[in-house]
């Protein structure tokens, strides 16, 4: 069983949650988005879910994110970026993707501990490929 774990907020993370969620979005997305949870066992055992769960509470319940064998980061700024690549960095459990639309953050996530950083142009909507890799 593989454990997945995304989260963002912006035009990158709105794209890649329209794209797993047939081009539209949870009912709570305009208020609070933060999360999706994936979980892909063998069979028809898959499980996903959308966590309307802020940044702070990621911080608080660190223990929690301990499943997950790999995070897919899409930050709508650096700080925030920094300080996710950091946390789970330091949990040491998955592996860390960052997908930035800015390129010349690119090698400092990666100095952080970011496995690996996509990064993508502004407005790029082709994250099919992400939603099919978690799900195969």
């Amino acid at each position: 069983m593989k454990h997945y774990f995304v989260m963002g907020r912006g035009e990158a993370f709105t794209s890649f949650v329209q794209t797993l969620c047939c081009d539209s979005l949870p009912a709570f997305w305009e208020r609070n988005p933060g999360a999706f949870s994936l979980t892909v066992g063998s069979g028809d055992k898959t499980i996903q879910r959308f966590l309307p769960i802020s940044f702070d509470e990621c911080y608080r319940d660190q223990e929690s994110l301990l499943l997950y064998h790999s995070v897919y980061i899409f930050p709508d700024e650096w700080a925030e970026g920094r300080d996710f690549v950091t946390l789970f960095r330091q949990l040491g459990s998955c592996r860390i993707f960052v997908m930035t639309q800015e390129h010349r953050n690119a090698m400092l996530y990666k100095a952080l501990g970011a496995n690996h950083v996509i990064v993508s142009q502004p407005g790029y909507k082709g994250y099919g490929w992400l939603a099919e890799q978690m799900s195969g």
